[in-house]
């Protein structure tokens, strides 16, 4: 991963044709997004800090905006700690490779359950069974590249352009439920800067935007951080299983 990028392909459009609808995916779409899966896969560890916007649908108000901070530290295959702050409160969650901890540090109260041996599996375990959701956790997956041009309509480069001082790569496009674009870092890694969903098969199309910043990759990150003991008169609960889990 260490050449960079030089933009030599052209603006090449891929047709495809599968299941009676036709694919339009613009090749070199995919292969910045190809790259950027291949940096994730080569990570050992990794912090970084996601910036999070989200609308909530109201009954008076329409959508209603809000925030989340959650700075991410990670050590794979079997390490995780993030901590947030913002409309959900402040929390943490911590994964040591046999459990995963959840504290509320406005609440002093904290839950634990057994997860899978890995961060991928535990996040994918943990986010179906309870609901909870891990910044840029779509980007750490294998298949992320692969997913997105499976699934997509339209995936198209739109070209380069400029987020937080930083020249990115955009990329657009849309599947039967949601469109979405991202912003791709032109650097020798590839990270992910930002992403923008649309949710188009629901009320007023809701967005959530998530800006990623402060990237430290293979950093010396000591086991110790990710382990949780629980705080002087924390009190301890239970995760809740989200509805119509199977």
């Amino acid at each position: 991963m260490n050449r960079k990028f030089l933009f030599l392909m052209g603006f090449v459009i891929m047709v495809i044709t599968t299941n009676a609808q036709t694919q339009r995916i613009d090749s070199t779409a995919v292969y910045l997004l190809t790259r950027t899966t291949e940096t994730m896969q080569d990570i050992k560890s990794c912090s970084f800090t996601t910036v999070t916007t989200y609308d909530i649908l109201t009954d008076n108000l329409g959508l209603v905006k809000h925030s989340i901070i959650d700075k991410v530290s990670m050590k794979f295959p079997e390490k995780m700690k993030v901590t947030s702050s913002g409309d959900k409160g402040n929390r943490a969650l911590l994964y040591n490779g046999q459990s995963l901890n959840y504290y509320s540090y406005d609440n002093n109260t904290y839950a634990t359950t057994t997860s899978p041996n890995s961060v991928i599996e535990t996040i994918d375990t943990v986010s179906k069974k309870f609901g909870i959701e891990f910044p840029a956790a779509d980007f750490f997956y294998p298949s992320f590249a692969s997913d997105i041009q499976s699934s997509s309509e339209d995936l198209v480069f739109l070209g380069k352009t400029i987020v937080d001082g930083k020249e990115c790569f955009h990329i657009a496009g849309h599947d039967k439920t949601k469109s979405f674009q991202f912003w791709i870092a032109n650097d020798d890694l590839f990270l992910p800067v930002k992403m923008v969903i649309i949710y188009t098969d629901q009320k007023e199309s809701p967005q959530f935007e998530a800006v990623y910043k402060d990237w430290a990759i293979n950093s010396d990150l000591p086991d110790s951080m990710f382990e949780f003991k629980a705080p002087p008169k924390a009190t301890k609960i239970k995760f809740v299983p989200r509805e119509n889990t199977k």
